[in-house]
């Protein structure tokens, strides 16, 4: 069935809050997942495929958007916050820092690694939620269902995943832990949910939040793509949706219920069609690339091309 909407003037525009751009976070950055923008402006066409994207994106939201644990497969920045009561200036560890808030954080990269079909190895220098004493490094196995994280312990699992050169010392001592280590004191289930386009928060031990963006991502999406006819030609211009893009991907299709194919690729930020035919309308959609992949779509255009 055909099916589009045009949102006319007295639509305000839907925008969401744009998520912290990944790659190259420090000791003191901050990761906050917020969700991407829907790129919705008076007069943009929404078709049927276009409206599913959205209320897939918004479905998402609502159950946690996590289907498995594979979702969360690859290497993320990630930042856990300890709760106030539990961190103190006299007892910081596990490289926690106080921010401009007064609220202990602590981020890092964390390296999240299939075990089977059923669970995952998570890998990360610092305790997701203590700051008052030293855990050292950890390695915890994963498992998602129903929107909750259950975490066990490596160590006790019963199988040998990973590094397993820590405990070499007396458990409590100060030698505890002499390299890497493949113990996890973060064991429990907790609330975990996809906030964004490969962006996730998570509950942690002490009632801290961490929440993780992946690295190495393809670029979001263009914004604010439009269209005008000239002479034979439909000029197309957009604007980048961030610095992570290589080159942009653009797609056309002729008819409302049909699927978005790529006619271009192309280095700049607009391009000329002049491959249309007098009496055809089309629609446009323009899609960031880089090394990763293809990102998610810019608003969709239509043209007619008409006298």
């Amino acid at each position: 069935m055909k099916f589009f909407l045009i949102l006319f003037l007295f639509f305000p525009n839907l925008v969401f809050s744009q998520a912290t751009s990944p790659g190259g976070y420090g000791p003191y950055d901050e990761v906050v997942c917020n969700p991407e923008p829907i790129n919705i402006n008076a007069g943009d066409v929404i078709s049927a495929d276009v409206l599913n994207e959205i209320l897939t994106r918004i479905n998402n939201l609502q159950t946690g958007g996590i289907n498995s644990e594979q979702d969360l497969i690859g290497e993320w920045s990630c930042t856990s916050t300890c709760r106030y009561g539990a961190c103190t200036d006299d007892k910081v560890f596990n490289g926690y820092w106080k921010n401009e808030d007064g609220i202990y954080i602590v981020s890092q990269n964390m390296k999240i690694e299939k075990v089977d079909d059923t669970k995952v190895l998570m890998t990360y220098p610092h305790n997701l939620g203590q700051s008052f004493a030293e855990t050292g490094p950890q390695q915890c196995l994963g498992r998602v269902k129903n929107g909750k994280i259950f975490v066990t312990n490596n160590v006790n699992d019963g199988s040998d995943y990973g590094d397993t050169s820590c405990l070499t010392g007396v458990p409590g001592s100060d030698n505890q832990y002499t390299g890497s280590c493949n113990n996890c004191y973060n064991t429990g289930t907790y609330p975990i949910e996809m906030i964004a386009n490969q962006c996730f928060r998570m509950e942690n031990i002490n009632d801290s939040v961490t929440s993780c963006k992946k690295i190495n991502i393809p670029p979001s999406s263009p914004l604010n793509l439009k269209v005008n006819l000239s002479g034979s030609s439909a000029s197309l211009s957009w604007q980048k949706g961030d610095d992570r893009h290589t080159s942009y991907t653009l797609k056309r299709k002729q008819t409302a219920d049909g699927t978005f194919e790529a006619i271009a690729s192309v280095s700049t930020d607009s391009y000329a069609d002049n491959s249309i035919s007098f009496g055809n309308t089309y629609w446009y959609r323009v899609f960031g690339t880089n090394e990763y992949g293809e990102g998610m779509g810019s608003n969709v255009v239509t043209i007619t091309y008409s006298e």
